[in-house]
């Protein structure tokens, strides 16, 4: 039984905690925030044992794994923190603001041998894992192009993605999503092009890069002052693939072959998805492994190195930076 705790009470970690009852052959735990009146109610919420008082206690608490759902700024802390004390870290995205602090807690986990990885949960949707097989059996050529991203309106400007000292806007925010999406299927960013619209609070509202990849070209956007669902198009050398509605979500799909043959693909998932990913880091922890096969470090940082590139080329940067 893989013991689990939670640092963060926010929105994405009520979802994990409603997710945790598809993962097999584990337990939520307990929960720290640094409001313990906030981990208090969370713990009731959802029949947690323990609501920890502070970081020290959780890491002294004889835990397998945390998962880390707090503001962007302060992933890389915590994720050190917790490896540095021998427990496994499944880090909510981004989980650095960028390249360079990836890299320091990338370097603890290997220093200390701790299994750590950066939560991407489109990568561990069952459909998702299908369209991996058919691209890598070349059901639509060699692919060559990703075409994807999403918008959704965010009305409250006091929030932390409205921050930079949080290292809020749109590109960290959700821009991560088709930057995961590109760097996967084509490889590592060579290039990259951006057109950022950076509102009154110093951050990126809304984004469009261009970037060409090691295995071919992706445009991706992103904002929150436009709705949009959303779709992701693949684009390969025999026909192209098509991830309906939200795409982020995958359920739906589908396949164009070059002769004109369409297949429609579809898989559903479990609750809100989140539980595909903890059950995979879940399964890797019981393994031994130190490294997901799929959600690898250099996939993280050719994902964070995208975001970066695009930020300088519009002149970006954070306060702490």
């Amino acid at each position: 039984m893989i013991r689990w705790a939670i640092i963060g009470s926010g929105g994405i970690a009520e979802r994990f905690a409603d997710d945790f009852q598809y993962v097999q052959d584990a337990e939520l735990a307990g929960v720290y925030s640094r409001r313990i009146e906030s981990a208090q109610k969370f713990a009731a919420r959802h029949g947690l044992a323990r609501s920890y008082a502070s970081l020290d206690e959780l890491l002294e608490a004889g835990l397998d794994a945390v998962y880390i759902a707090t503001p962007h700024i302060e992933h890389p802390a915590y994720a050190i923190a917790c490896l540095q004390a021998g427990l496994a870290v499944l880090s909510e995205k981004p989980a650095a603001p960028n390249l360079a602090q990836l890299e320091s807690v990338l370097a603890v986990a290997e220093q200390h041998k701790v299994l750590f990885m950066e939560a991407m949960k489109p990568a561990f949707y069952p459909l998702y894992r299908q369209i991996k097989t058919l691209l890598g059996d070349g059901a639509i050529g060699e692919v060559n192009f990703v075409d994807a991203g999403f918008s959704y309106l965010f009305g409250d400007r006091t929030h932390k993605v409205f921050d930079p000292a949080q290292a809020g806007g749109s590109l960290l925010d959700i821009g991560i999503y088709p930057a995961f999406l590109a760097c996967d299927l084509l490889g590592p960013a060579l290039q990259v092009k951006a057109l950022l619209d950076i509102g009154i609070s110093g951050v990126d509202e809304m984004a469009t890069v261009s970037a060409r990849h090691a295995h071919g070209m992706s445009n991706f956007f992103c904002g929150m002052r436009s709705a949009s669902d959303g779709r992701a198009v693949i684009g390969g050398s025999k026909g192209h693939l098509v991830i309906e509605g939200k795409w982020w979500n995958p359920c739906k799909a589908l396949l164009v072959r070059e002769s004109g043959v369409s297949d429609i693909l579809s898989a559903a998932y479990l609750g809100d998805g989140l539980c595909h990913e903890t059950q995979h880091f879940t399964n890797l922890l019981r393994d031994g492994k130190i490294q997901s096969d799929i959600m690898r470090f250099d996939l993280s940082r050719a994902m964070i190195r995208t975001l970066d590139m695009a930020r300088a080329d519009s002149d970006m940067r954070f306060p702490f930076e």
